[in-house]
């Protein structure tokens, strides 16, 4: 082992063989004075180990001061010179090698806490195989760029973001997602890095590499969440900055009083806040660890523990308790025919950009397609005939007004036929109560005035919606339910899903208002969206959470938490950690509060040694960090 090897691994492990040699040193220092008459030889080891284990704490306690900022190594520094000012040697040597054993322990927690994510980076292969010119290339899984063909074989890890260009396999996105079973991919399908294919083999179009992967911005917002304070770890940082000083002057108080050193030097070693200070944020990081490990994002402590306090959850209907997938259920003429009128309002609704446009404008172009037309080098093509509108306008939360052939196409909900003063007969309003009763959407459709058909749509309901609803209730959480669907719709859905309340017929501002109410009502209210179309009630609410996070960096950099996948699940069990989380915080703290009263009622009353106290202020240490560290297993 060469001179070079020797030093790297003394800095590496520096603490632990600074540690080490310190309670070798005071391990034989004492040794040498309760076994044998070598007093003066016993006082020196003592000493050394003084030395040795308490240099560091030194400089650090120097770098306070001089920074006018007085922490717990300063009062530790203090107790050691004190305690050999005195002649009390191997109190001196024994509270350096405790408060360095147990800053060493903390330490390693702590580093374990905090790299919890490390084993996802390590699990992005550092290779990609990637075809170019026309040949398989192996080259650094960030060199590959953009638009480029990877190729995953079956049982590997898929080296970059991008979509399925060819192949079908199954792949377990557990890394990203949290989801615990595999997940079916085929073509246009999107993949993500760290994720392992099982099955068959892939071709992947590169969409993110290297950083820009959404593995790496997962990492990186862990990474800002856990250094972000919460308001528990500010107020006691606050706290602590004139707890410190105070412990001093108490110190210098009572020896002035007493004339005891050794009374004041053991309240120095006692008053250290040591677990007050490390036992909030042990709670946060491992939290924070936890959820991201199991496909949720923390964007830190203040909304971790904020999210501890919910009481109400209000979730938008579409794409949160739904699949988002709406289809056209049927379509009812009246007194005109069904097809003519969803091709009618194929075209009003071609140029919109809202989901039920789509559903509508894909039914209209299944009904109405040419046979065939050439294309592509001879292939055989199937082309939409469905035209442009001449003009078009949206009314929105209520439909789309449009112009087509000399002919006014409205399209939209009773709302918008009112405004514009179009009657509805009696067998249309008794069709379209039919099925919103059923929970459909009913979409009329108006030529020139005069209803000519109704549209109903479904967008089928979440299997996991009812379990997830029934688990926030058993926690004590009451649902609320925020749509812009109709009453009996709204109805519909909520009574099967088993929602506590919900509103109706709501815009985009009516949801923020809403949510806006239940705050002053003193709710703490966490509002599930989709991270875009709700973003107004998202941000209003105590805590967003966006659905379907996964390669969106938007909802990823700016969601109070995010749910990589669209796993309504994982609600409950984010709510029941962040409570679980406040709850692990006030342990801490009691705990660190309970062991200062009852170590200064031991020293007062002469039952407490400057040891003795130094011991159980880092067991109180060590205590409070392996009760946080129980967040890692929740």
């Amino acid at each position: 082992m060469n001179k070079q090897t020797v030093t790297q691994y003394y800095r590496k492990h520096r603490k632990a063989i600074v540690t080490g040699a310190s309670g070798l040193l005071y391990g034989g220092g004492w040794s040498l004075g309760h076994f044998t008459s070598f007093d003066m030889a016993s006082a020196a080891v003592l000493v050394l180990a003084t030395i040795v284990g308490g240099y560091d704490i030194a400089k650090t306690a120097y770098h306070e001061v001089t920074n006018r900022t007085l922490g717990i190594k300063t009062l530790v520094t203090l107790a050691a010179i004190g305690a050999i000012v005195i002649g009390e040697y191997w109190e001196a040597a024994a509270v350096v090698f405790l408060f360095s054993l147990g800053s060493y322990l903390e330490g390693r927690t702590m580093r374990k806490t905090r790299t919890a994510l490390q084993e996802l980076l390590e699990m992005t292969p550092d290779t990609a195989m990637v075809r170019r010119d026309g040949t398989l290339q192996e080259i650094p899984a960030r060199e590959v760029e953009e638009g480029e063909i990877v190729i995953v074989k079956p049982g590997g890890k898929i080296p970059v973001d991008g979509t399925v260009a060819d192949g079908e396999s199954a792949v377990n996105q557990a890394p990203v997602t949290g989801e615990s079973a595999p997940v079916h991919k085929a073509d246009g399908d999107e993949v993500y890095a760290g994720t392992v294919n099982q099955e068959g083999a892939l071709e992947i179009r590169t969409t993110g590499a290297g950083s820009d992967t959404t593995l790496e911005r997962i990492i990186r917002r862990v990474e800002e969440a856990q250094e972000a304070q919460s308001p528990t770890e500010s107020l006691i940082d606050r706290f602590a900055k004139y707890y410190t000083p105070g412990v001093i002057v108490l110190a210098i108080g009572a020896f002035a009083v007493t004339q005891n050193a050794i009374l004041s030097l053991t309240l120095l070693v006692i008053g250290c806040p040591g677990a007050l200070v490390i036992g909030p944020p042990v709670s946060i990081v491992s939290a924070i660890g936890n959820a991201a490990r199991s496909g949720v994002l923390m964007k830190g402590g203040e909304h971790l523990e904020r999210a501890g306090k919910i009481d109400l959850v209000a979730f938008d209907k579409t794409g949160t308790l739904t699949k988002g997938e709406t289809t056209v259920a049927s379509v009812q003429g009246f007194d005109y025919d069904a097809e003519a009128a969803l091709r009618l309002a194929g075209v009003a609704e071609k140029k919109s950009e809202h989901h039920l446009a789509d559903a509508i404008l894909d039914a209209a172009r299944e009904g109405d397609v040419a046979g065939s037309a050439v294309a592509d080098g001879g292939a055989v093509v199937e082309t939409a005939r469905i035209p442009d509108p001449d003009d078009f306008e949206v009314v929105a939360g209520k439909g789309v007004v449009a112009h087509y052939d000399g002919q006014e196409v409205v399209v939209g909900n009773r709302a918008l036929l009112d405004e514009r003063g179009v009657g509805i007969s009696d067998d249309v309003e008794s069709y379209v109560r039919e099925r919103e009763d059923a929970g459909e959407t009913a979409v009329h459709v108006v030529l020139d005035g005069t209803v000519v058909a109704v549209i109903a749509l479904r967008d089928e309901l979440r299997e996991a919606a009812p379990g997830v609803v029934q688990a926030l209730k058993d926690t004590g959480v009451r649902t609320v339910m925020l749509t812009g669907d109709n009453e009996r719709t709204a109805a519909a859905v909520a009574e099967e899903v088993g929602i506590d309340d919900y509103r109706a017929e709501l815009l985009p501002e009516d949801k923020q208002a809403a949510i806006e109410a239940f705050r002053e009502e003193g709710h703490v209210v966490a509002m599930v969206g989709d991270g875009i179309n709700d973003a107004p009630s998202l941000a209003t609410a105590d805590v967003g959470i966006a659905m379907g996070a996964a390669g969106t960096d938007t909802a990823i950099e700016t969601a109070d938490m995010a749910l990589m996948a669209d796993d309504l699940d994982r609600i409950p069990y984010a709510v029941k950690l962040s409570k679980a989380t406040r709850w692990n915080v006030l342990e801490n703290v009691g705990l660190a509060v309970l062991t200062v009263t009852v170590l200064l009622a031991g020293v007062l009353t002469s039952y407490v040694t400057l040891a003795t106290g130094m011991l159980v202020h880092e067991a109180s240490v060590l205590a409070v960090i392996l009760n946080g560290m129980r967040l890692l297993r929740y």
